[in-house]
């Protein structure tokens, strides 16, 4: 592990989460564990925590109340979307958002196992990027599939998002996701260099790449 990803209200929240055993079946995924587990690129500021279970609500507020108190929140701001269970935690110099989230797809690779913490490995991660950038425009996306696809080539990460999501990806539509990179002004804050000029040129040149698919079409 990295020490300097994780903040100390951060490690605390999750080493209880892991420690928990009414939360035996998650696990971490998203930016922070990519970061810390994996990439160590960026800074990421959440906690998700998933599961392929049904979640206990009641369970959840009662160790967000706990968690309050350990990291000495002055108070909890509590979203809840769908299956999303979202809470920010007001601390003195910063938030810190917590989500339990129960995400039933299939697994492209066992969990895997951190200084006690469990977490989702590089494909599952990579896989849930890629369907994110596919539904949302968020810079932190484009910054997290550029380190990952500096180890694994396009088509792969392609592959695994539909195996795992059981959609087929488009190559008009990927190319125009790919092109929202033009949109970006800044990025989040970064331990590994990188700069906004650099990442458009990489994904305007995947974007051109899928050019003779496209005219196939």
């Amino acid at each position: 592990m990295e020490p300097t990803i994780l903040t100390t209200a951060q490690r605390r929240v999750l080493d209880a989460v892991m420690a928990d055993d009414r939360f035996a079946s998650y696990y971490l995924t998203g930016g922070t564990a990519l970061a810390a587990f994996h990439l160590h690129h960026r800074v990421s500021d959440d906690l998700d925590c998933f599961t392929a279970e049904e979640q206990d609500p009641i369970a959840i507020h009662a160790f967000v109340d706990e968690a309050k108190a350990m990291v000495g929140a002055t108070e909890v701001r509590y979203v809840r979307l769908h299956d999303h269970h979202i809470f920010t935690f007001a601390l003195d110099h910063e938030d810190l958002k917590v989500e339990f989230t129960r995400y039933p797809f299939p697994r492209l690779e066992p969990v895997v196992v951190y200084n006690r913490v469990r977490a989702d490995g590089l494909r599952d991660i990579a896989a849930n990027k890629f369907a994110a950038l596919l539904d949302r425009f968020d810079p932190k996306d484009f910054v997290d599939l550029y380190f990952l696809l500096q180890k694994r080539s396009l088509s792969d990460l392609r592959r695994d998002t539909e195996q795992k999501f059981g959609m087929k990806i488009d190559d008009v539509f990927l190319g125009g996701e790919l092109a929202k990179v033009r949109r970006i002004a800044a990025l989040p804050r970064m331990l590994v260099p990188l700069t906004v000029e650099d990442l458009k040129a990489f994904f305007t040149d995947r974007a051109r790449e899928l050019g003779p698919s496209v005219l196939r079409e």
